[in-house]
């Protein structure tokens, strides 16, 4: 079994930075584009939503996002500084075919957000053949990032970090994954199946963000600690 020591400090650090200036700005995007759309509901619009300019009716709903640019960088820093902060973290973390899917995962979460800020639904994309671009981006991004929590989880499974560690990973990973599920179930029925749509949405892409600052906290708490475990996050 590692020691604490055995992580390597520096890192993780910048990992967490990365990881925390991504979620955290992404929430601000959210928040901001949110505050400009007449109407919006966290609980029944999906997030996608705050990134779309369309003249024409989706699903007979209107859509036009005053601040969509906002929300679209949102989508593509947490994308990027997700991937950057898992390639840091990665030098933390053992060698070995984990290591790798965690960094391929993170690589498919950054290209799905990317594709999500680019492509948007609609009769315009549905014309210029893109139609299927956003929903692929969407499910990308989120199991990317889901699954990228999981990696991480079971990486540190043999490693002398606490145990809260892990069992963030593994709770969160989880509820992002099932929010995913029921978001999948709610759109083939056409009813809700218990919360509305946007609700499983963002619980599946809040477990992601709640992750990144949660794995930041334990670094950054970490380090301040003494100095012989500093390196281990908890």
């Amino acid at each position: 079994m590692a020691r604490p020591g055995d992580l390597r400090r520096e890192p993780l650090i910048t990992a967490a930075a990365l990881w925390a200036l991504g979620s955290t700005w992404y929430l601000l995007s959210e928040a901001v584009a949110a505050s400009a759309f007449p109407n919006y509901s966290y609980a029944r619009n999906y997030i996608s939503d705050l990134g779309a300019v369309r003249e024409d009716a989706l699903d007979e709903r209107s859509v036009d996002s005053p601040l969509a640019e906002v929300m679209n960088l949102g989508f593509l820093h947490q994308g990027l500084f997700f991937l950057l902060g898992a390639m840091f973290a990665a030098r933390a973390l053992p060698a070995g075919r984990g290591r790798s899917a965690f960094l391929a995962l993170a690589v498919v979460h950054a290209g799905g957000n990317a594709l999500v800020a680019t492509f948007h639904s609609g009769q315009q994309a549905a014309d210029g053949g893109t139609a299927a671009l956003h929903p692929v981006g969407a499910v990308m991004a989120i199991l990317g990032g889901n699954l990228a929590t999981l990696a991480v989880a079971l990486l540190l499974r043999r490693h002398a970090v606490a145990r809260f560690t892990r069992l963030v990973g593994f709770t969160l990973s989880g509820i992002g994954i099932t929010s995913l599920f029921a978001l999948g179930v709610n759109t083939a029925v056409g009813n809700p199946l218990l919360f509305e749509d946007g609700t499983w949405e963002r619980g599946s892409v809040y477990a992601i963000t709640t992750w990144q600052l949660a794995a930041a906290a334990t670094v950054f708490t970490k380090k301040c600690s003494r100095t012989g475990e500093a390196s281990a996050p908890r």
